[in-house]
């Protein structure tokens, strides 16, 4: 019988199948040579791949029983691949997370991931096995075994023994990005995959096989769904990159599109806008992006003035506006919820006023505005309603409210958490129930949904909602010598009312000397535009705003260090006392 997304009985009899299909077609590839984007692409068939992924499951299966959980700490590359595979071959629950690194933080961050899924093994490639097995004994994990899954001869793939596997088979726990709190487990199963990714396909247009490209870190949802776990089940191929390849020079990315022939990709905002601060004319003369399909913008709010400012400035290049494709999705709805195939996104302007009480109003002329990216219709792969969080009413069609979903692409919960009863299985005021809660703060708007922030990042002033989304990008557009990235946060447990907002920016073209006075004129613009009171200000270096890994800013993370006085800044009005006396 020949299989398809909607009917494979798993993830893993329908990719063999594919191998067995097109053994010899390219499946991943992984530019090893970020110099060279032509002949720096280390590439792997189906048919490797798949020997790679039975090699390891041979060794998993040796040592562990169906179902253990395996951390992966992986950079980007082929051996993420392999290793993730092995593990679905496996039977086992596959746990990507981020390597450790040196940061505390981030060291605690992935220790936290291992406690809860409660790892037997870890798996990294042989540069990172030091770094790896230092970190685990460091936090306590001798338990688990810590292996290089890229060693020469680990496991036999001729030994490898097919498990019993069915569409309600764990597959992974994708942990969210903590944008506002701790990293939770959530479930995806053979069925959420499978069921999503051929929903997203036949919605965004991609029913055939495909080439995508993606720099995103593997570990995050939007890298694994949307490019490599689509390609290898699509029958299509998936080229990698390092996200520092990216981040050191973002005309990579874009010369990968152009040589290979790229017909999708997926970014966070972010990653469109530093292409447009960094690709220089001469690069752009010679990029030819006309054969790009689809230009996802996903992970994070997104900016209309940037699909603009790069849909003009890289027309040149054959870039073509209808190819963004601005979408919304989450970890716990296993990547895709709505967005939008081949069309111009859809721009909505709206009164702020009108916006701050809750809902979509056309703006008065000559007064503010702001302007709201359409995420598309919602996907039939989930059901959608926009919320009152705190009665649970439906809202109606431009009233804003929390998103919740429901339906077949839902994950199940939050492994070993107490947080899943709170956000799984909710029910609304006349009686529906099976809800998400999502945290995201959405307009429903004519079959189109609007995505506007969290609802836990929200300030309420004097009754007033404040998104601090919207205070960040005024900033940036009345003041360019402030950077792309800042946090807009409470100065105490969300109390804007009593004491103010901090405004915390990063500053990358302002003399120091210059500090104090765009100081000034941010408190004043905030209080002009929004009626705020601004507490403090912070002039940053940049780097220093904490973000999770695909790029959203972490305003409770912010808070919490503002709070302990652990943000040095550049410049701080008025100075902290304990932080400054501390830099002496």
């Amino acid at each position: 019988m020949s299989y398809d997304l909607g009917n494979a009985p798993d993830v893993v009899t329908l990719f063999r199948q594919r191998a067995a299909e097109r053994p010899q077609q390219d499946v991943v590839g992984f530019l090893a040579d970020p110099d060279d984007v032509r002949h720096g692409m280390t590439m792997w068939t189906y048919e490797q791949l798949d020997r790679e992924a039975r090699g390891c499951a041979e060794w998993l299966q040796r040592r562990l029983p169906v179902g253990s959980r395996v951390l992966l700490l992986y950079p980007n590359g082929l051996e993420f691949v392999a290793a993730f595979v092995g593990c679905l071959y496996a039977g086992m629950i596959a746990v990507p997370a981020p390597l450790p690194g040196r940061h505390q933080h981030h060291r605690f961050r992935v220790a936290t991931i291992m406690a809860n899924a409660d790892v037997s093994a870890v798996l990294t490639t042989s540069a990172k096995l030091g770094e790896v097995r230092e970190w685990s004994q460091a936090f306590g994990a001798e338990h688990a075994i810590v292996a290089a899954s890229d060693e020469p001869g680990l496991g036999d793939p001729d030994h490898w023994r097919p498990v019993r596997l069915d569409r309600s088979t764990v597959a992974l726990l994708q942990y969210t990005s903590g944008s506002t709190g701790d990293p939770k487990g959530v479930i995806i199963d053979h069925d959420n995959i499978l069921y999503n990714l051929d929903i997203a396909a036949r919605e965004l247009g991609f029913s055939n096989p495909s080439r995508a490209c993606g720099w995103v870190p593997l570990y995050h949802d939007l890298a694994l769904q949307a490019v490599l776990l689509y390609a290898l089940l699509h029958g299509g191929s998936a080229l990698l990159m390092e996200p520092m390849t990216f981040l050191r020079r973002p005309v990579r990315w874009l010369q990968v599109i152009d040589e290979h022939n790229v017909e999708f990709t997926f970014a966070p905002n972010f990653a469109y806008e530093l292409c447009l601060d960094r690709v220089t004319d001469e690069e752009l003369r010679a990029l030819d992006l006309s054969r790009l399909r689809m230009a996802g913008n996903a992970s994070e709010p997104v900016n209309p003035a940037v699909l603009a400012a790069f849909a003009d400035r890289f027309a040149p290049a054959g870039f073509r506006v209808e190819a963004f494709a601005p979408v919304y999705g989450m970890a716990e709805a296993t990547g895709y919820v709505s967005g939008i195939p081949a069309r111009t996104p859809q721009v909505k302007v709206v009164d702020p006023e009108a916006l701050a009480a809750g809902s979509f109003s056309d703006p008065q002329p000559g007064q503010p505005v702001r302007e709201i990216v359409s995420c598309g219709r919602p996907t039939r792969a989930c059901e959608v309603r926009v919320v009152d969080p705190d009665t649970r009413q439906a809202r109606a069609d431009g009233q804003l409210g929390e998103i919740w979903l429901r339906g077949r692409s839902i994950s199940r919960g939050y492994w070993a958490s107490d947080s899943g009863a709170a956000a799984f299985g909710n029910s609304t005021a006349d009686g529906e129930d099976g809800f998400l809660r999502t945290g995201d703060l959405g307009v429903l708007d004519d079959g189109e949904l609007y995505v506007h922030g969290r609802l836990k990042d929200t300030l309420i002033v004097r009754g007033r909602n404040i998104y601090p989304q919207d205070v960040e990008q005024e900033l940036r557009v009345q003041h360019p010598d402030l950077g792309r990235i800042g946090a807009v946060f409470a100065s105490d447990a969300g109390d804007a009312d009593a004491l103010g907002v901090v405004v915390a920016f990063e500053v990358t073209r302002a003399a120091h000397d210059r500090l104090p006075a765009l100081a000034a004129e941010v408190r004043h613009t905030v209080g002009r535009e929004f009626g705020v009171q601004v507490a403090a200000v912070l002039l940053l270096r940049p780097g220093t705003v904490q973000r999770t890994t695909s790029g959203k800013v972490q305003r409770s993370a912010m808070r919490t260090l503002f709070g302990e006085g652990r943000i040095a800044a550049l410049y701080q009005d008025p100075p902290a006392p304990a932080l400054v006396a501390g830099l002496r």
